[in-house]
């Protein structure tokens, strides 16, 4: 009987292990998939300059950076609820941005998502993401990397992508 058993875990092990999918998942990275959703300009400035820059607008936003990768130039990150000091918004923001290397410079291709949660909590609840594709909003994101002063972005050295931030103080 203890055969039989030891028999029958086996093959239940081997049954399970067999229907596992063995490629890797990085589901955060699927967000860099770079379509018409997303905005570009281009910069006559270094991938480097142009990276750091980018960073450091997220983190003066107050964005939590999720992926920061210089070697393959994303950045994504989310920001909270964003509105006033007791308001009842339950909207996040999220960002994806991949530094690319172009002729003469570099080039950010931006997205940015509103994800809102409808429905009833705990029975129906939903979240529902919009990309945001109004011109002003990249615009004035673009010219806040453009016109960052290059000391600013490179303060903590060369490791700033990877310097954890402190967390923002509440102010009353």
């Amino acid at each position: 009987m203890t055969k039989f058993n030891i028999l029958a875990g086996i093959t239940c092990t081997l049954m399970v292990t067999g229907c596992a999918n063995r490629t890797p998942l990085q589901p955060d990275r699927a967000v860099f998939n770079v379509d018409g959703s997303y905005q570009r300009k281009f910069y006559s400035q270094s991938i480097e300059t142009t990276f750091d820059r980018t960073v450091a607008v997220f983190r003066e936003a107050n964005y939590k950076l999720d992926i920061v990768d210089r070697a393959t130039g994303q950045i994504s990150g989310r920001r909270g609820k964003t509105g006033d000091k007791g308001a009842t918004n339950d909207t996040d923001l999220r960002f994806s941005a991949l530094i690319l290397p172009e002729p003469g410079g570099s080039q950010v291709a931006l997205r940015i998502v509103q994800i809102a949660n409808q429905g009833v909590p705990l029975i129906s609840q939903s979240k529902t993401e919009i990309v945001l594709n109004q011109p002003e909003l990249y615009a004035y994101i673009f010219r806040r990397i453009e016109s960052l002063t290059v000391n600013a972005a490179t303060t903590m050295g060369d490791q700033a992508d990877l310097a954890p931030m402190p967390e923002p103080a509440v102010q009353q």
